[in-house]
């Protein structure tokens, strides 16, 4: 949220850069920290996260500064795509990291890729946000009024919503999955990677074909096609969690995927479309409100729920399967009522 203002005033690249900044200097620090400093570790991790987040809100302006109409769908489907693909294969990556290495050298890694990043985006990134149009933000809407006006529109808010319903499962998948799949059924840490970049796998080829599908058959069949999905996969779960088994979980969890993917990658659009002028603030707003609200979501319910149950967890997806389905149509009946006066 910070950072989305900020870069509708001081602009997108400088807001990145300075990001990127910050990221590197906290990831070298906890590089440095040794395991009896759980206290630093979780301050450095706040500034590392800080410094992120800069990046994430620079990124989304950027895009809604450059894209309008059917290109910006796609542009916000594939970074969607870029960005999901990370978590869900980092166990992974790090599994490998991790056999012949500390962990303070994945953020020495951090650190390296945060200064590359730093001189990449300093030499080829240009600025998209042009000064008569900061001037124009700045000298129109206050703060707070450029909040309101995000916050109240309606489009925004059902498209995030179902932005933040797909995150959820995403990263409700990735707070339980380890615990589920090492911790109760056994299952080795490098078998537990390659299962995720299953779920990977299935997110890169979604992102690349949703926006076709949105193209063809219009963003509100797209979402029934991605509540179909989300809701069966929990269905499946819950049908086949008495064998007790890793694919009676990770091949419904590809199918859940399916359905998280259509909402992540085609409704961000829809949630910023009417934004060009105050791009930043929505996009910050945007990001903020997603990725926090669905993590706190996900540890809530991890806490609430039987991890060693496959049932229980394929309840959350089917209860915020149901709720979704109520939610969207009553919106699209309310809203083609008004129409129809």
């Amino acid at each position: 949220m910070f950072w989305g203002r900020i870069s509708d005033i001081i602009g997108r690249r400088n807001v990145a850069l300075i990001g990127l900044v910050i990221f590197s200097i906290a990831s070298y620090l906890i590089s440095k920290i040794t395991q009896d400093s759980p206290t630093q570790f979780l301050a450095y991790r706040a500034l590392q996260s800080f410094g992120g987040s800069a990046c994430f809100a620079a990124i989304f302006a950027i895009i809604r500064d450059t894209f309008d109409g059917v290109k910006l769908g796609r542009a916000y489907s594939y970074l969607n795509g870029s960005l999901a693909i990370i978590p869900v294969s980092a166990p992974l990556i790090g599994a490998f990291i991790l056999e012949t290495n500390s962990w303070q050298y994945v953020f020495t890694l951090f650190s390296i890729i945060g200064l590359c990043s730093i001189v990449w985006t300093y030499l080829f990134t240009a600025e998209t946000l042009v000064k008569s149009k900061k001037d124009d933000i700045l000298e129109k809407q206050s703060t707070i009024e450029v909040y309101k006006s995000v916050v109240t529109n309606k489009n925004f808010v059902l498209y995030l919503s179902l932005t933040l319903v797909g995150f959820l499962g995403f990263m409700f998948f990735l707070t339980i999955a380890p615990l589920y799949l090492i911790g109760y059924l056994g299952v080795s840490k490098v078998s537990f990677g390659w299962m995720f970049m299953l779920i990977a796998f299935v997110f890169m080829i979604g992102s690349f074909t949703v926006p076709l599908v949105v193209e063809k058959i219009g963003i509100k069949n797209t979402v029934s096609i991605g509540i179909l999905f989300y809701t069966f996969g929990g269905v499946l779960i819950f049908a086949l969690s008495s064998f007790g088994i890793w694919q009676t979980y990770v091949l419904p969890m590809a199918i859940i995927a399916v359905g998280c993917t259509i909402f992540v990658s085609a409704c961000p659009a829809f949630a910023l479309e009417d934004f060009k002028e105050n791009a930043g603030t929505a996009s910050g707003l945007f990001s903020a409100l997603n990725f926090g609200l669905s993590s706190m979501g996900a540890t809530y319910l991890a806490t609430v729920i039987n991890l060693s149950s496959a049932r229980d967890i394929s309840l959350i997806y089917i209860v915020i399967g149901t709720l979704v389905i109520l939610t969207y149509f009553s919106y699209s009946f309310y809203k083609n009522k008004n129409i129809a006066k």
